[in-house]
């Protein structure tokens, strides 16, 4: 039995405080609503010594809740909801039904939450850094209208959806990583420890070999000599690169740079316009208003010089406009997306023929990563062939010119 602490207004309306056992945060709601008291805050009274490791344990417990996790406990939940269940037994049943610990975890936290008088969504918004603006409005909106389950139903799918292409901008990602990092470990080891061996011999008389030999043995030096302190400056680089994508500017410059990459570039903007068009189209579904739902669609696009772009839109629809013209005129989103949004905004048929649209945006995506994963390896074969060939060349070029004047001799 744990021990609660209390605020409330007692049966004349005075403010009252104090401390109550129970078995949970309902049943000492329950227990004081018998005694003629109304809570107005009720919260575990722990230990001051004991809340930051709990809230430590809280914070780990949420990062290990997966995207893929998250999917399956959302449509469990929708299952539970169109078979029938009530709330709280539903998210019991998900709670029963969890992979994990820290999923298990969470479900119990929102059904404590709910079984002490607050509503889902301000359940799910309690934990951020599990749950988006778009999964707590979407909750939000489905209770006010009274088609949670529905909802719930069309947060399944976005969140299956978005998990399937998540997985496939992964797999394309692994194979290129997996090849620049081998390959260049393996042109590190040949140059600082293989190539010293091989012409070691030869550096006495570096004037009277090859550029290329020279070159090779110039660098291989150099890596002997500052390869730790090129690893530093490296990893300072690195992180002084983090540092500035992290401030506003830095993003924005560093997600322009990406739309335009080659090849790369074309696969982010489908991405991101697949997933504009399904969570409109999911939002708009679900009855959120248009500048609402474009306010949490923003942070979905996964690039902060689209999701400007999309304020612009939002910024002009409130001035009376429609979504369609200002959106063709940003020059950022495909000709087609606008014209299904306008032809969809003179149907009333908004949600339906964006999620259509969505469908068609998300097979090109497919496609466009396989590009991206076949045209990426292929790249960096090339140019390790050519740094390959390099190295080949200054060892063999010595060998060939000393062979031949041994001939000529």
């Amino acid at each position: 039995m744990a021990t609660f602490q209390y605020s409330a207004l007692n049966s004349d309306g005075e403010p009252v405080s104090g401390r109550i056992a129970a078995e949970s945060r309902h049943g000492a709601i329950n227990a004081l609503a018998e005694q003629g008291i109304f809570v107005t805050d009720v919260e575990d009274a722990r230990s001051d010594s004991d809340r930051p490791s709990r809230t430590l344990e809280e914070r780990l417990a949420r990062r290990r809740v997966s995207q893929r996790a998250k999917a399956s406990m959302l449509s469990q939940l929708a299952t539970a909801l169109q078979a029938g269940l009530a709330m709280l037994p539903a998210l019991r049943v998900a709670q029963e039904q969890a992979g994990n610990t820290a999923l298990e975890g969470l479900m119990a936290d929102l059904a404590d939450r709910v079984q002490g008088g607050e509503p889902l969504s301000a359940a799910m918004g309690a934990h951020d850094r599990v749950f988006t603006r778009l999964e707590v409005s979407m909750a939000r909106v489905g209770e006010t209208a009274g088609l949670l389950d529905e909802v719930m139903g069309h947060l399944a799918d976005f969140a299956e959806r978005d998990e399937e292409i998540r997985q496939r901008i992964r797999s394309a990602a692994t194979y290129p990583a997996i090849v620049l990092v081998l390959a260049g470990i393996s042109v590190v080891i040949i140059l600082a420890f293989i190539i010293p061996r091989v012409l070691g011999a030869m550096s006495d008389n570096v004037s009277l070999l090859p550029a290329p030999t020279r070159a090779l043995l110039a660098i291989s030096e150099f890596l002997q000599t500052y390869g730790l302190v090129l690893l530093a400056v490296l990893a300072g680089a690195m992180f002084g690169l983090r540092a500035w994508i992290a401030r506003p500017a830095g993003r924005l410059a560093f997600d322009r740079f990406k739309l335009r990459v080659p090849v790369v570039g074309s696969a982010i903007r489908k991405v991101a316009v697949a997933r504009f068009a399904r969570t409109l189209g999911t939002l708009s579904r679900s009855g959120i208003q248009i500048l609402e739902a474009l306010g949490v669609l923003r942070d979905t696009l996964g690039n902060e010089a689209l999701a400007q772009k999309v304020d612009e839109v939002a910024a002009h629809i409130t001035q009376g406009q429609s979504i369609a013209e200002p959106l063709r005129r940003t020059g950022e989103f495909p000709p087609l997306l606008t014209q299904v949004i306008a032809m969809g905004e003179e149907t009333g048929r908004l949600d339906e023929l964006l999620l259509r649209t969505a469908d068609a945006y998300e097979k090109e995506t497919a496609a466009s990563i396989q590009r991206v994963m076949t045209v990426v390896p292929a790249v960096f074969i090339v140019v390790m062939a050519l740094v390959v060939g390099f190295i080949l060349a200054a060892v063999l070029l010595p060998i060939v010119e000393m062979t031949a004047a041994v001939g000529g001799a």
